[in-house]
């Protein structure tokens, strides 16, 4: 069943790509395959007719050449454009296929796996091979009609002479064991090959290039690197010796079979059984089944990769079908009413021996505005991720004026949101596309992003820049300009200001490069559009930081420690109460002085 799903989500996509085309390729490709044995079977009759002085035998086989000559022009003139053209578009579907597919997985579940993120960057990175899926299926389509044609030539030969391509399709099982054994050893070495990569970028980065020269790591990452790359060439080349092997004995019996069988056809034509064309067909016909036989061979290494690789992009698409959340389908409210709920939640990142969060209990009201507090690793971060649901709880509720979030849908309840991280993105676009993305629906309207660079305190960075918000961001860039942490922490808050009112907004220490004066300032404004929000949808702000000085202003403070709320009530209840958030108070404030 899976191997017919494979098979049709290889021919669907090519034909989705460029159905014309495909059309076309594909007439083209079958006349062609039969161009080549067609005018050997009329070599031969023309042979015959001279032989036995047979006029009719003579203009037909000329024919049958002349026919196959005029196929192969038009097949060289016209195929090899329309076949490039195809090939194409169908990398150009295949990479938009996977886009899609991959953004369109709404939680991060596939991030925190190491097993399915070995799988999902094998896809990504042999994705190119699905791109030439349309040129190996116009060539397997032609190799199959050009066999026929040949199989039917040798039969009306001798019977016997059908057993000689069938023996060089040996040729293609050596080929496709030897191929599965390469294979096999490139997928075994894929975790030295995504760990020599990632050191290759750490050694080439400008980012990291501090650390390296600072630490002394070159000698440290070029060892490391030697030795991963080492072990994949030693599991590659036993194993391409080992094809190696079987191949080439294959080959050798193949050919002395083949051998055989010319002599006793000419055997045959002496002792009158067998005509001079027959002979002239299997002398002309032998290169032509060797060359097929090869071509299978060599070329079955594509059919089996492209095959892979859409097996790969089908378990894919399976695996985003079972993690698409497609039962929650309810539409998020537009405003809040009574708030967030959180019931005993618990939640265990994907392979973790222990949980990062259990049994939070938390009600959030309506229009109030939440500071998360604790030491790292306290859970706050994670939390934030499940508000945003990013995740589902492995334990407990997340209620949204009584609703499950689980199932509300994910994309409305997002495009109710808006948010800030302390691990922004730095997006290399044009300066108001970095902004404008924070609200897609709005994105080219230029007031809005103006307007979201001004509360976001990023106006100084659009003055700074050669064309202003039409600047190209990003060394890599002709013209592009490069920002400091600080500008592009700017850019990042202004995003988050892009939607104006949102019914939850998420700020896990966006400021976290900027100085206390500044946090301070853009927390107020944070603040005043927090008010606004709450005032017409309902909006509850959610705030994580470190500095005391900001978290005050909340409505509510939760003091998180080992994944538990240990602490919840305003500044001041807190500091009354003399408990861990008074002692960290204290410390913070004692730094200060």
């Amino acid at each position: 069943m899976r191997s017919l799903r494979i098979g049709a989500l290889w021919v669907s996509t090519s034909f989705r790509a460029a159905p014309l085309l495909m059309v076309i390729a594909t007439v083209l490709v079958a006349l062609r395959a039969v161009a080549a044995p067609a005018q050997t079977f009329g070599i031969s009759l023309l042979v015959e007719g001279l032989t036995a002085d047979r006029s009719a035998t003579i203009t037909a086989g000329i024919a049958i050449i002349v026919g196959g000559l005029a196929v192969s022009f038009l097949g060289d003139v016209v195929a090899w454009p329309v076949q490039v053209t195809a090939e194409e578009r169908m990398a150009g579907r295949v990479h938009a296929d996977l886009l899609d597919v991959t953004t369109g997985i709404p939680g991060l579940t596939q991030h925190e796996r190491a097993d399915v993120s070995d799988r999902l960057e094998f896809v990504r990175e042999r994705a190119w091979k699905m791109g030439v899926g349309s040129e190996v299926l116009l060539w397997l389509f032609g190799t199959v009609t050009n066999t026929v044609t040949v199989l039917s030539l040798l039969g009306s030969v001798h019977p016997v002479l059908l057993l000689l391509p069938l023996l060089g399709m040996s040729r293609v099982w050596s080929a496709y064991q030897g191929n599965m054994r390469e294979q096999q050893a490139h997928e075994d070495t894929m975790p030295q090959e995504r760990l020599a990569d990632r050191l290759i970028e750490i050694a080439k980065d400008p980012r990291t290039g501090l650390e390296v020269r600072v630490f002394g790591l070159r000698r440290v990452l070029l060892e490391r690197i030697t030795a991963l790359q080492a072990e994949r060439f030693r599991l590659l080349v036993a194993a391409a010796r080992w094809s190696g092997k079987v191949d080439g004995g294959v080959r050798l019996l193949f050919g002395l079979l083949y051998a055989a069988a010319v002599v006793w056809i000419v055997i045959r034509a002496r002792n009158g059984q067998q005509t001079a064309g027959d002979v002239v067909l299997v002398l002309l016909l032998a290169p032509q089944v060797d060359q097929m036989t090869g071509g299978i061979a060599q070329n079955v290494y594509w059919i089996g990769e492209v095959v892979r690789s859409f097996s790969r992009y089908d378990w894919l698409r399976e695996y985003a079908k079972a993690n698409s959340w497609r039962r929650s389908r309810t539409p998020a409210p537009r405003r809040l009413t009574t708030g967030i709920e959180l019931r005993d939640v618990g939640f265990a990142y994907p392979g973790a021996e222990s949980a990062v969060l259990s049994g939070v209990n938390l009600t959030v009201p309506a229009g109030s505005a939440v500071a998360l507090v604790g030491e790292n690793g306290a859970g706050k971060t994670t939390l934030v991720k499940l508000l945003a649901r990013m995740y589902d709880p492995t334990s407990g509720q997340i209620l949204v004026d009584g609703v499950d979030l689980s199932t509300i849908e994910p994309g409305s309840w997002r495009a109710g949101m808006a948010a800030g991280f302390q691990d922004f993105v730095k997006f290399e676009l044009i300066a108001r596309e970095v902004v404008g993305i924070g609200d897609v629906g709005r994105m080219g309207d230029v007031t809005a992003v103006q307007a979201a660079v001004r509360r976001g305190g990023a106006e100084s960075v659009v003055a700074g820049l050669p064309r202003g918000l039409d600047t190209q961001l990003g060394k890599k860039f002709t013209d592009g300009v490069e920002l400091s942490g600080g500008q592009w922490q700017r850019f990042a808050l202004a995003r988050a200001f892009m939607r104006e009112k949102p019914m939850l907004l998420l700020l896990d220490e966006p400021t976290a490069a900027l100085d206390p004066e500044a946090e301070h300032r853009l927390y107020e404004q944070y603040a005043t559009a927090a008010r606004d929000a709450a005032a017409e949808t309902g909006g509850i702000t959610v705030l994580v930081s470190h500095r005391f000085s900001t978290v005050r202003m909340a409505d509510l403070i939760v003091v998180m420690h080992h994944g538990r709320i240990e602490e919840v009530g305003s500044h001041e209840e807190l500091l009354a109460a003399g408990g861990r958030y008074a002692e960290l108070f204290e410390l913070q404030a004692r730094a200060y002085r």
